[in-house]
C-alpha cells in the first residue's frame, strides 16, 4: 500500500508542487488588489447579462431632460415652476416625495411661493450634499427635518456598485441617503419599521430584509473604503426598469389624474447639461460605447432594492465567511440571498482550480496519441484549458443566477496558469529525453570506424562530382558569382562577374583590396567602398548582407551593380568559403528614377486637386481620390456649419481697384482659413468675402474655430490703422444637425455642396449678428452638443424663428473673443440680462425694461439690450 502510494506521489509530483505554488502566487497578487478591476468588470457583466426584471411599479421618476430645459428658457428652474410642480404632485396624493435638486440659494422668481409649498408639503424630501465638497440644504426644508444627503460612492474605475444608506457626521449626527428616508417612510405607511438585531455588528432588520453594512474587502473589493453605513446595491436595471415621465407632461397637464397616487415620486435631472450622470454596470453595452444613468434613476434603484427586500423578500448583496451569515429564509429552494465569499473560503477556491487545471492539462499529455508530439500535445492542452476555462465562467455565472458571487478572475488565472506551468514542464521532460536518445545514438556510431572510413572515401568522390557540376552551374547563371576561401582569398569568378569588373582573378587579391582592385565604388560618388560593409567580407564574418549603393568603374562606363554576400560553414561551424553575387541594375535604377519622378508629380497634382476639393470632403463621401467621385453621390451627416462675413463688404471694396480687392480679400481669407483646418474643419466653398465651412467632429471644434477666426481678425485688424485700411469686422453663425453632403451639376462641370435646413439657419444666424451688433451666433442645437459650455464665455439672447418653419430655434452669443473690457461687463451683466430676458419672455415688459436699462447703465454698448429695452418700451405703449 505504502509502495502504491509512493509511486502515485512520484507519478503526479509535478501537479502537487505547480498548483499550489501558482494558486500561492495568485492569492498573493489577489490580495494587493490587482484583480479588483478585472473581478468588477465580471460582475457588471452578470448583471448585464440576467434576465431583466419586470418595473417597480411603486416608483414614478419625474425626469428634467434637455428639451424641459429648452422650453422653461433657463437652467436652475426658477422656484415659481418648481413650486408648480410640486402642488400638481401633491394633489395627487403620492406617498412620498424625493427633489433631487439642490435649493440651498433661491432662483427667482418666486422663492417665497416655493417656500409656502416647501412648508405645506410633509411628504417632501429634499437633498444636500455632506461628504467631500458639501451643498447645503434648502434653510426652509432643514427647519422641517425633511432633508436626506444625494451622496454616491463610486468606485475606482468610476461606477457606482455600492449604496450610501447613512453617514454620521462629526457633530454625531446621521444623515440618511435619498433613497433610504423615502423607502422609509414608504414601508412605515405597510407597518415596516426599522429593527436593530446586531448593535456590535450594526445589523438591521427591515420586514423580511437584514442589512449587514460593509467591511471592505468583499467580493472583489480590497481594503475599500466603506465609510459610513454601505451596502453593495442589487440594481433593479438601468432606467428602463423605472416608469418615467417628463416635467413638461406635469406642467402641461397630460398624465392621469390617478398616476401619483401612494407611490414614491423622485424629481431629477436628466439632461446633459445637469452633470448629474453616473457609471453603473449597466453603462458599457454590446457595441462598446459607454452609457452614463441619472443620478435620480440610481437614488430610485436604492429605495426599489430596500422596499422589495423588506416587503417581497428580494434578495440583498451579503457577505459570508465560509458560511451564510443571513439565514436562508426559504431552505428548501434556491438561496435566498446573493452570496459573496471572503479570503479563507476563496483561497480555498482558487487552489481548487489550480489543482483542476493541473490534473487536467497532466492528464491531456499522458494520452499515448500526443506522449511523443509537441504541437499536438499543445493544441489539446489549449483546447482543455480553454474547456476548463468556460466551465468555470458558465458555472459562476449560473452561480450568480442563483445569487451566488463566485470569484472568477483569481481562480481563472490560477487555471491557466498551472495547465501553462505543467504543458511547459512536459515539453522540457520531452526535449531531456530526446537528448538522451541523441547522445545514445552517437556513442553506438563511434563503434563504427571501418564502415565510417568507406563512407568518407565516397563522400570525397561525391564532394569532387559535386564541385565540378557547382562550376558548370556558375558558369550558365546570369549573375556574376565570386567565391573567396576562409582566408579572404579571391578562389573563382565566373564569366559574368569577370565581365562586369572587368577582369579575372587577380592572384593575391583579399577581401581587404576586394573594392580598390575591382574598382567597386559607393554609388554616386568618388568614394571607394568600404571593405568592412562589403557584402562578400561579411559573409567572411559569417553573416548574410546584401547591398545594392555599389557602383563599378571601367573607364568612363559606370555600372550600378546589387550584391549578395553568403557564407559556407563547415560541420564545425566555421566558415570555409564566401559566395558573392552580383547583378547589374542599370535598368531598374533608371526605372526607380522614373518612377520618383512620376509619384512626384502626382502628389503635386494632388496637391492641386486638395486647393478645389477638401480631403475631407472626398473621406466624408468614402472615396480615395477625386477620380473616384461621381455626379449625384451624396451622404447624411451630422455636421457643425459656419458661416462668417465681412461687415459692409460693399462700401469697403467700392474704395479700392479691382486688383486691391482680390489682393484683400485673399489676405483676408489666408489669415481665416488656418483657423478652420486647425480645428478639424474644412472649407466647403468661398462666397465672395464669406465663408461656408462644415466640421465632422464635435461643436466645440466650430466653436474654437469661429473664436480663433475672431482673434486673428483682431491681430488683423492691428495692420489696418490708416484711414485707406480701415479695421474690419465679419459676423459669425454656426448651428448644428442633419444635412445631406454631395456633388451636384452636369457631367461636364459639378460641385460638392452640402443642402439642409441647418445650413440655412447658420446662415440666418450670420445675418442676426449685424442686427444684435455681436460677432458670433450659435443656436441651440450646437449649444446643447458642446461638451463643457462653461468653459466659452455664453449668454442665451432669445429665440428666432426659422424662416418657413413653426419651430423657435433659442440663440446663444458667444463673446470670448470680445475685447477684454467688453467681455467682462458682459459677465458681470450675464445674470440680470438672462433675467430680464426671462421676464420677457412672459410678457413682463414693465419689470424686463427695468432690468434692460440696469444693464445699459453698466455696458452701454450692449445693442442686444437695446434691442429689448426699445421692444419693451413698444410693447407698453401698446
Amino acid at each position: 500500500m505504502w509502495q502504491k502510494l509512493k509511486q502515485n506521489i512520484s507519478k503526479w509530483q509535478g501537479v502537487l508542487i505547480t498548483a499550489p505554488t501558482v494558486a500561492g502566487l495568485v492569492i498573493a497578487t489577489a490580495w494587493t488588489g490587482s484583480f479588483q478591476l478585472l473581478e468588477w468588470a465580471t460582475l457588471d457583466q452578470f448583471f448585464q447579462q440576467r434576465p431583466q426584471e419586470p418595473v417597480d411599479p411603486r416608483i414614478l421618476v419625474i425626469t428634467i431632460d434637455e428639451s424641459d430645459i429648452t422650453q422653461i428658457g433657463t437652467w436652475p428652474i426658477p422656484d415659481q415652476v418648481l413650486a408648480q410642480l410640486l402642488r400638481k404632485i401633491n394633489a395627487q396624493q403620492p406617498r412620498a416625495i424625493g427633489l433631487d435638486l439642490y435649493r440651498d440659494l433661491p432662483v427667482e422668481p418666486g422663492h417665497q411661493e416655493l417656500v409656502e409649498v416647501f412648508q405645506s408639503t410633509p411628504n417632501l424630501i429634499g437633498v444636500e450634499k455632506v461628504v467631500g465638497e458639501t451643498v447645503a440644504p434648502s434653510p426652509t426644508l432643514k427647519q422641517l427635518d425633511q432633508v436626506a444627503m444625494a451622496d454616491l460612492v463610486l468606485d475606482a474605475d468610476g461606477k457606482v456598485r455600492r449604496g450610501l444608506l447613512s453617514v454620521q457626521l462629526d457633530d454625531e449626527s446621521i444623515h440618511l441617503g435619498l433613497g433610504v428616508k423615502l423607502a422609509l417612510m414608504y414601508l412605515d405607511a405597510e407597518g415596516i419599521t426599522l429593527q436593530m438585531t446586531d448593535e456590535a455588528k450594526s445589523h438591521l432588520q427591515l420586514g423580511k430584509a437584514e442589512f449587514v453594512p460593509l467591511a471592505g474587502n468583499e467580493g472583489g473589493y480590497v481594503n475599500a473604503d466603506v465609510g459610513g453605513y454601505q451596502i453593495l446595491l442589487n440594481y433593479r436595471g438601468p432606467r428602463e426598469n423605472f416608469q418615467t415621465v417628463s416635467i413638461a407632461d406635469i406642467l402641461e397637464n397630460r398624465i392621469p389624474p390617478d398616476l401619483m397616487r401612494d407611490r414614491i415620486i423622485l424629481i431629477g435631472a436628466t439632461g446633459q447639461s445637469a452633470n448629474d450622470l453616473f457609471f453603473t454596470p449597466y453603462s458599457q453595452n454590446t457595441i462598446g460605447s459607454r452609457q452614463q444613468t441619472p443620478g435620480v434613476i440610481i437614488h430610485a434603484n436604492i429605495a426599489s432594492q430596500i422596499i422589495s427586500g423588506a416587503m417581497a423578500g428580494r434578495p440583498l448583496i451579503k457577505a459570508i465567511d465560509g458560511r451564510p451569515l443571513i439565514p436562508f429564509i426559504d431552505r428548501i429552494n434556491q438561496p435566498s440571498w446573493l452570496t459573496i465569499w471572503v479570503d479563507p473560503v476563496e483561497w480555498l477556491w482558487i487552489v481548487v482550480w489550480s489543482f483542476i487545471g493541473a490534473g487536467g492539462s497532466w492528464k491531456l499529455q499522458q494520452a499515448n496519441q500526443f506522449a511523443d508530439r509537441i504541437f499536438p500535445r499543445w493544441m489539446v492542452v489549449g483546447f482543455g484549458t480553454f474547456f476548463m476555462s468556460s466551465i468555470l465562467v458558465v458555472g459562476s455565472y449560473g452561480a450568480f443566477l442563483v445569487n451566488w458571487w463566485l470569484p472568477v478572475v483569481s481562480p481563472l488565472v490560477a487555471l491557466i496558469g498551472s495547465s501553462m506551468a505543467i504543458a511547459l514542464y512536459q515539453t522540457w521532460e520531452l526535449q531531456r529525453y530526446n537528448a538522451d536518445l541523441e547522445i545514445l545514438l552517437e556513442t553506438t556510431t563511434a563503434h563504427s570506424d571501418a564502415i565510417e572510413e568507406e563512407l568518407h572515401q565516397q563522400a570525397e568522390e561525391a564532394a569532387r562530382e559535386s564541385e565540378r557540376r557547382l562550376a558548370q552551374f556558375l558558369e550558365a547563371v546570369p549573375v556574376g558569382v565570386a567565391v573567396l576561401d576562409a582566408t579572404g582569398k579571391t578562389y573563382y569568378l565566373n564569366q559574368r562577374a569577370q565581365q562586369l569588373m572587368g577582369k579575372g582573378v587577380v592572384p593575391d587579391t583579399f577581401a581587404e583590396q576586394f573594392a580598390e582592385v575591382y574598382q567597386f565604388y559607393i554609388a554616386g560618388t568618388e568614394q571607394l567602398y568600404p571593405a568592412d560593409l562589403l557584402p562578400v567580407v561579411q559573409a567572411l564574418m559569417g553573416e548574410s548582407a546584401t547591398a545594392d549603393d555599389i557602383e563599378i568603374h571601367q573607364g568612363d562606363q559606370i555600372i550600378p551593380i546589387e550584391a549578395w554576400g553568403i557564407p559556407i560553414f563547415d560541420e564545425g561551424g566555421k566558415v570555409t568559403f564566401a559566395i558573392a553575387a552580383f547583378q547589374d541594375i542599370t535598368e531598374r535604377k533608371k526605372a526607380e528614377i522614373e518612377r520618383k519622378d512620376f509619384t512626384a508629380q502626382l502628389l503635386q497634382l494632388n496637391q492641386a486637386y486638395e486647393r478645389f476639393v477638401p480631403e475631407n470632403f472626398l473621406k466624408l463621401l468614402d472615396k480615395k481620390s477625386i477620380v473616384d467621385v461621381k455626379l449625384g453621390e451624396a451622404v447624411q451627416k451630422e455636421m457643425s456649419i459656419l458661416f462668417s462675413d465681412i461687415r459692409s463688404f460693399t462700401t469697403l471694396s467700392e474704395r479700392m481697384s479691382l486688383e486691391d480687392n482680390f489682393k484683400f480679400i485673399n489676405a483676408y481669407l489666408s489669415r481665416m482659413e488656418p483657423a478652420i483646418v486647425e480645428h478639424d474643419g474644412f472649407i466647403d466653398k468661398y462666397i465672395g468675402d464669406a465663408i461656408m465651412a462644415l466640421f465632422n467632429g464635435s461643436a466645440d471644434d466650430a466653436v474654437r474655430a469661429g473664436i480663433d477666426m475672431l482673434n486673428r481678425l483682431t491681430d488683423y485688424n492691428k495692420t489696418r490703422q490708416r484711414p485707406d485700411r480701415p479695421p474690419i469686422q465679419i459676423g459669425i453663425g454656426i448651428n448644428t444637425g442633419s444635412l445631406m453632403l454631395g456633388t451636384v451639376g452636369g457631367h461636364n462641370r459639378m460641385d460638392g455642396t452640402v443642402i439642409s435646413d441647418a445650413v440655412n439657419l447658420a446662415a440666418r444666424l450670420e445675418q442676426l449678428t449685424k442686427e444684435y451688433g455681436v460677432s458670433l451666433l450659435i443656436s441651440h442645437h450646437t449649444f446643447l452638443q458642446l461638451n463643457h459650455p462653461v468653459e466659452y464665455a455664453f449668454r442665451i439672447i432669445g429665440q428666432v424663428q426659422v424662416k418657413g418653419k413653426s419651430e423657435m430655434v433659442s440663440v446663444f452669443e458667444i463673446f470670448e473673443a470680445d475685447p477684454p473690457e467688453l467681455r467682462s461687463v458682459k459677465l458681470m451683466t450675464k445674470p440680470d440680462f438672462e433675467k430680464a430676458l426671462f421676464l420677457y419672455s412672459k410678457r413682463l415688459f414693465k419689470e424686463s425694461a427695468q432690468i434692460f436699462q440696469e444693464c445699459l447703465q453698466i455696458n452701454p454698448v450692449d445693442q442686444v439690450a437695446q434691442i429689448y429695452l426699445d421692444a419693451c418700451q413698444k410693447q407698453g405703449e401698446d
